[in-house]
């Protein structure tokens, strides 16, 4: 596990001797992003220096938890966009990159120049496309970024306000599938400190609610789900449907409760490029597969983006990933 009383000493260090703090969650931020950017803007806080939470996404690409989380939290943190983090750049700004280690994953890639002024807080896979930092602290034996910072806060003796106490463990419900994988006695550890602080599992409950709409779509999508030989579930949208990435996500969660050992579900956004989101139960490296294909993740969970292809080209890409190991199936 991570060092944690050497994370705080290095944060705390990089953040008193620059001007501002820029914190990046990764694109297509989730709850686990968001949550433990919010504890890093915290930490900056307290050490009376200025933050910056940068986030990038489109709106159909933002869960409305996160959306929920953001408008609640836009007056007490700074929540900009890059264009406007453009214009308050600084060549000695410190960055602290949470839940995402991929410089293709962060909006403000083109800043980060320098590895001395660069923290990485994850929990995430390194690879070819890792952040050249010389502040890294990743480790995907934790559930989630959430639980790396609410020890990070609890090492820095900070009080955990019950508002971002009930949103990193929103991140951690999110990250563990709720509760459900990847989860182990640190973590619950963890969840009951974020309790004791005054998290409300109730409205993390009613914060991943959805609308009617929504949940009819993951379903349609998850009908689609055909189980493989080796007991891998794929599931390929048609080709003039679009979802969000989050309803694609919700399919691969939902069809890995079948009984499979993995699952994929592969649809296409509104913007035209198709998503392919992956989960399994630890028995497949699903980041190394979604690294493969032009993605990344961790051993449990990952996704992957591809531009100008059809439905059908990206699951075939998918088989041929995974047939030298996982997939015997010739068509």
């Amino acid at each position: 596990m991570l060092d944690i009383k050497d994370l705080k000493e290095n944060v705390e260090s990089k953040i008193l001797v620059t001007n501002k703090t820029i914190v990046v969650p990764h694109n297509r931020t989730d709850c686990d992003a968001i949550a433990s950017s919010l504890g890093i803007s915290l930490i900056s806080r307290k050490l009376k220096k200025p933050s910056y939470i940068v986030m990038n996404d489109p709106a159909y690409e933002i869960d409305s938890s996160v959306t929920k989380i953001v408008d609640d939290c836009r007056k007490d943190f700074n929540i900009i966009n890059l264009n406007k983090y453009s214009s308050v750049a600084e060549d000695d700004d410190c960055y602290v990159l949470t839940d995402v280690n991929k410089s293709y994953l962060v909006s403000v890639r083109d800043y980060l120049k320098n590895p001395e002024n660069i923290i990485i807080i994850d929990h995430h896979d390194e690879d070819q496309n890792t952040v050249a930092s010389a502040n890294k602290y990743i480790d995907t034996g934790y559930s989630s970024a959430s639980e790396i910072v609410t020890q990070l806060l609890c090492a820095s003796k900070i009080k955990i306000p019950p508002t971002l106490a009930t949103y990193l463990y929103a991140g951690i419900y999110l990250d563990t599938s709720f509760f459900k994988r990847n989860i182990g006695g640190e973590t619950f550890k963890i969840v009951q400190k974020l309790i004791d602080s005054g998290a409300k599992p109730d409205d993390v409950t009613g914060l991943f609610q959805e609308d009617f709409e929504s949940i009819k779509k993951v379903n349609g999508l998850v009908e689609k789900t055909q189980m493989t030989n080796c007991m891998i579930a794929i599931i390929a949208a048609n080709e003039d449907e679009e979802y969000s990435v989050v309803e694609i996500a919700k399919a691969a969660d939902a069809a890995l409760s079948f009984g499979a050992d993995a699952a994929f579900a592969i649809g296409r956004l509104e913007n035209g490029e198709i998503s392919i989101s992956g989960r399994s139960k630890n028995t497949i490296n699903i980041g190394s597969i979604m690294g493969e294909m032009g993605g990344g993740g961790n051993p449990t969970s990952g996704a992957a983006k591809v531009q100008d292809s059809t439905i059908e080209s990206v699951e075939k890409q998918l088989k041929k990933v995974l047939k030298p190991n996982y997939y015997n199936n010739e068509k």
